[in-house]
């Protein structure tokens, strides 16, 4: 089962300030981004936000382990559905 995640961690004033994003597969840095921010708490705040946005979006893309179940009368089934009705509207 691969393991997804990132970490988003403050960066010193010297190199602007802000976030990095680290984005990981099995504890592995794996891509990521900076996001400078100026010294005011609103615009750290706002880096953060974008960092963290952008951390979510890649997150939703990684894909699934396992197989979908498809479920039938006696519970789920690896096997595809043979019959499917459709409810009438």
């Amino acid at each position: 089962m691969t393991d997804y995640g990132y970490a988003i961690d403050p960066r010193p004033a010297d190199l602007g300030g802000g976030w990095r994003l680290r984005l990981l597969e099995n504890g592995e840095e794996v891509g990521g981004g900076v996001f400078p921010a100026g010294p005011s708490k609103i615009a750290q705040d706002a880096a953060y936000e974008d960092a963290l946005a952008e951390a979510s979006a890649w997150l939703a893309t990684r894909p699934a382990d396992e197989e979908p179940a498809f479920l039938d009368d006696e519970g789920p089934s690896d096997d595809l559905p043979t019959r499917i009705t459709l409810p009438k509207s």
